[in-house]
């Protein structure tokens, strides 16, 4: 008898496990997948070619997200090509978040062999790109602000590092939610909620950066690699690069000659570095000129270190506000 109710009981315990698994999924919930429901951990994998993209959507993603980065730490993405496994990584991915406007030179091809995830996103938009132009590094002329007028030119050159300005980064952060909601449905509401948050930290950045920057002595600044200028053209300020907008594009020996000449004359102080660029012509200039190096983050990638330290978007951002404020010679 005691045998027979011990069969009994254990009866009981399976139908009633089974009863519940049937309800659960009858519900919509998965025993395990992609879709998960919306709390479930690490439902999607995502690959993002450079760091900024990395960042954004581990915010946006939360738990339900594991980013990859392709870009060893303290690499440079500008000139970074990946490995067959690094390609391999990338295609076995459920979503995969670039740049684009040619900043990746390996991009296009893997897309157009179709060797990409069903899924890619392109963070900068096409619509919000600019052509940039060489400006006349005299802070008094009229036109050596950011606007139109001056970096809107046909014959200048499209500037991939739309992530530098806040605003923009805006932009850049919906993309990222509507590729996730695209492969994974059940998270919308978890990406809209992080996306939201990510939006009002951004909204808050670019409050701080024009409220510092509104009231400085000099409207520009000198930075080793060309990466600047939507940030620039958003806070009315003047940005000179010493490297191009690739930075492998490096000026003539007449043109960094003109550079050091003008900045002598203009009475600039500083050249701001960003430290995944090579040093080798800012500390050039810098004894020729007598200037000073502060740092300005280009965050197309990060340092092992910098990672180590717990460095973020945010952080690095501040840290920029911080070096161009002492550079331009802003209120406190």
């Amino acid at each position: 008898m005691i045998l027979n109710l011990i069969k009994q009981c254990s009866l009981i315990v399976l139908f009633t496990a089974i009863g519940q698994a049937m309800i659960g999924l009858a519900c919509g919930g998965t025993v395990d997948g992609a879709g998960g429901n919306a709390s479930g951990p690490e439902s999607v994998h995502a690959v993002a070619s450079m760091y900024p993209w990395e960042y954004f959507t581990e915010r946006i993603g939360g738990e339900r997200v594991r980013v990859d980065g392709v870009v060893p730490a303290g690499g440079d993405a500008h000139d970074f090509e990946p490995t067959p496994d690094d390609l391999r990584h990338i295609a076995n991915a459920d979503l995969f978040i670039y740049n684009g406007l040619g900043f990746e030179s390996w991009v296009d091809s893997l897309l157009a062999a179709g060797d990409a995830p069903d899924i890619a996103v392109q963070a900068s938009s096409e619509s919000n790109a600019r052509y940039f132009g060489s400006d006349d590094i005299d802070a008094g002329s009229e036109d050596s602000h950011g606007g139109e007028d001056s970096h809107g030119h046909e014959d200048g050159e499209l500037d991939p590092h739309m992530w530098l300005d806040p605003v923009l980064a805006i932009t850049q952060a919906r993309a990222i939610e509507a590729g996730l909601t695209a492969v994974d449905p059940d998270g919308r509401f978890v990406y809209e909620g992080n996306t939201n948050a990510l939006i009002a930290d951004l909204t808050a950045l670019d409050g701080e950066f024009s409220s510092t920057l509104q009231s400085c002595r000099g409207d520009t600044f000198v930075t080793s690699h060309d990466s600047f200028n939507y940030m620039a053209a958003r806070y009315d300020l003047n940005a000179v690069g010493i490297s191009g907008i690739n930075p492998e594009a490096e000026p003539s020996p007449k043109a960094l000659a003109d550079l050091s000449e003008a900045i002598t004359e203009t009475g600039i102080r500083y050249v701001l570095v960003s430290p995944i660029d090579s040093e080798r012509m800012s500390d050039t200039l810098a004894r020729e000129t007598g200037v000073q190096a502060l740092p300005l983050h280009s965050l197309q990638n990060m340092r092992q270190d910098q990672k180590d330290d717990g460095e973020t978007y945010f952080t690095l951002m501040g840290a920029n506000l911080e070096s161009l404020a002492i550079a331009l010679e802003c209120a406190s």
